[in-house]
């Protein structure tokens, strides 16, 4: 394996970049509500993919965000709005919880 990253990997590393820029910049304008549900959807779609294709591929890895980086109020947002999406009450979550470890 090479150290040079392909040119998708160069890539995705620019957008994750700039979208970190633009999400910090239309939080602290308070111009969350003018973004389209779809472009939310889209976004956390992308990322839970690449999140699970690569635990996946390499086995289960340490969460990669900062023990800081999302409040527990956004933590539970975002779970909650998971869970609904595909169906999965808590009881069942607790048992693939589980299943990882």
């Amino acid at each position: 394996m090479t150290d040079t990253p392909t040119p998708e990997l160069a890539e995705l590393t620019t957008l994750v970049d700039r979208l970190g820029e633009l999400t910090r910049h239309v939080t602290e304008h308070d111009l969350a509500s003018e973004v389209a549900d779809e472009q939310i959807a889209d976004v956390l779609c992308a990322a839970a993919r690449l999140f699970s294709a690569k635990t996946d591929r390499v086995g289960k890895i340490a969460w990669p965000i900062r023990e800081d980086a999302l409040t527990a109020t956004e933590t539970v947002v975002l779970v909650t709005a998971l869970l609904d999406a595909a169906d999965v009450n808590l009881f069942d979550m607790a048992i693939w919880y589980r299943r990882a470890q």
